[in-house]
């Protein structure tokens, strides 16, 4: 089984009115934990580990199961028709991921990726969608199955920007216009809220803003929400569990988005500047920030970072295996958080290695290796917990890859 997945081990016990066990591990705690109920979950530590059931009416009877403790691996999911970068990867209601924009190259003049495709995971195949000319954009799935593509960059040689966006319809492969956003902006991020709304941040119009907007599903309309403390790009926005966003990078500083007052307030500040880096919100409600870069001796950040809620603050959480920036981080069904591919240095070389982090322990280690190096790719979690990887900037140089793999 995968480092840190669970299992539920059930024992039967004969000729006793008393059919209870104990459950144990054979190697102790670092055989990972086991519940009363049964349930065991495995360690971060590669190995063979043995689960133990022991009768309580009678302890001279027991039973035992081996368990094998290994990586993940990633296995190819097929091909996109058009390999490209700085695109999104939405996973639609009926299992499908919708891939949308991005760039094929960047030599010697930039190419859009326009034309959208929906990915079949299941058969590994891409059907052919709409047109959606645009890179660095955002794509949001709505309550109602809708998805918000919004904003982006339309020529990515000259930075130019557009303020619109559009609706591609649940079921019907219709993309339809929708209102336009207040300011064209790329390299925004988007993130809908409890309510269905969704908050747009940041960006470069082409200069960084920290203007912010909402957009209301019900009217098909974009509104200010006020401004940020300071201006970003390539920052992070996360939902938290009361209702608030995060909003962090670009600079060290924090800062909290609150709906009910359609303000921003300063929170605490990572020890660290950093852009181009991850947000994950954790099981606990706590939010796990990863990599980047730093914004003036373009410093790869290996130190982690955890912010509280409760406390409003950042602490440490132990350092990444490799320092990297632009990679992908994913929560996985057993909490763990995989953190795929990036830039590692400053040959611009993008590594096929993966971490996992650990939030029991606040430590790293080693994930196994995806088929290629890539950088500015996506990563979608799909409902059976499977990661499907795609794309990205990747070993081939400056044209992009079309290339999937899956990390189950």
């Amino acid at each position: 089984m995968k480092r840190g997945a669970s299992w539920k081990f059930s024992a039967a016990v004969t000729n006793t009115n008393d059919t209870a066990v104990t459950w144990s591990i054979q190697e102790g705690s670092v055989g990972g934990f086991i519940t009363d109920a049964g349930i065991y979950t495995a360690p971060a530590v590669d190995g063979v580990y043995h689960v133990v059931a022991t009768s309580r009416a009678d302890a001279t009877k027991s039973g035992t199961a081996s368990i094998a403790v290994m990586p993940g691996v990633f296995t190819p999911a097929g091909n996109l028709t058009t390999g490209r970068f700085l695109h999104t990867a939405t996973l639609l209601p009926n299992g499908q991921v919708l891939v949308a924009g991005g760039l094929s190259s960047i030599n010697p003049d930039s190419t859009l990726a326009d034309q959208a495709e929906q990915f079949d995971p299941a058969m590994g195949t891409s059907q052919l969608d709409g047109k959606v000319s645009r890179a660095y954009h955002t794509a949001t799935v709505l309550a109602n199955g809708d998805v918000l593509i919004a904003g982006g960059a339309i020529n990515w040689t000259t930075r130019t920007t557009t303020n619109s966006a559009f609706l591609l319809k649940v079921g019907s492969g219709i993309l339809q216009p929708t209102g336009n956003m207040i300011s064209p902006r790329y390299g925004h991020k988007a993130t809908v809220l409890q309510d269905g709304r969704v908050l747009i941040t940041g960006g470069a119009t082409p200069s960084v803003t920290a203007t912010a907007e909402l957009y209301d599903p019900v009217s098909g309309t974009f509104a200010p929400a006020g401004s940020m403390t300071v201006a970003r790009t390539f920052h992070t926005a996360t939902l938290l569990s009361n209702g608030k966003v995060l909003v962090t990078g670009w600079w060290g500083s924090a800062e909290l988005y609150d709906p009910a007052t359609n303000s921003f307030t300063a929170t605490g500040s990572m020890a660290a500047d950093r852009f181009d880096c991850t947000a994950t919100l954790l099981p606990n409600g706590k939010v796990l920030v990863a990599g980047g870069e730093t914004y003036y001796d373009v410093i790869y950040e290996g130190a982690a970072e955890i912010y509280d809620p409760g406390t409003g603050q950042f602490t440490l959480a132990g350092s990444m295996l490799t320092p990297r920036w632009s990679h992908t981080a994913t929560l996985l069904p057993n909490g763990t958080v995989l953190l795929a591919g990036g830039d590692v240095d400053a040959s611009d070389v993008p590594t096929p290695q993966t971490e996992i982090f650990h939030p029991d322990t606040s430590s790293f280690t080693k994930g196994p290796t995806m088929s290629r190096g890539r950088v500015l790719h996506t990563a979608t979690l799909l409902s059976d917990g499977t990661v499907l990887v795609m794309g990205g900037l990747g070993t081939r140089g400056l044209t992009g890859d079309n290339s999937a793999e899956v990390y189950k």
